[in-house]
């Protein structure tokens, strides 16, 4: 717990609770994202249409990996790679761009706020030993 907002290591309980809602709430976004550029690549008959569908079901796995993944040093960085492509996937169809913004901001908004409770859980119970 070196940082309120971590690219690499370990995360405070918070963190790891509230970056897991975040990515696990992200899944059902991507897929039905993936599933309606698909539609929309179909109906024009775009011969990447299938490419785009399994793309976005990859992202939402890595999206659930990356959750799983949190308590682990790596998992956070993970995390950030799924907001990234979050973003890069904005190639595609430019919209995404809002919904990739928004989970950003939830991201960082979920490890700076873990951060900040896990420093003031950890601050409580030194207090709660020194009592005792």
């Amino acid at each position: 717990m070196a940082t309120s907002l971590p690219f690499h290591g370990m995360l405070g309980p918070m963190q790891r609770r509230l970056g897991a809602i975040v990515l696990g709430s992200q899944v059902p976004v991507i897929v039905f994202g993936a599933l309606a550029v698909w539609g929309l690549a179909s109906a024009q008959d775009d011969p990447r249409a299938g490419v785009f569908l399994a793309s976005g079901f990859g992202l939402a796995l890595a999206s659930i990996v990356a959750a799983a993944l949190l308590r682990r040093p790596f998992g956070v960085t993970l995390g950030w790679v799924v907001q990234i492509a979050m973003f890069a996937s904005a190639v595609i169809a430019p919209v995404i761009v809002l919904v990739a913004g928004i989970f950003m901001a939830l991201w960082v908004t979920a490890l700076v706020q873990g951060f900040k409770m896990d420093l003031l859980t950890a601050r409580r119970e030194a207090a709660r030993a020194e009592t005792a």
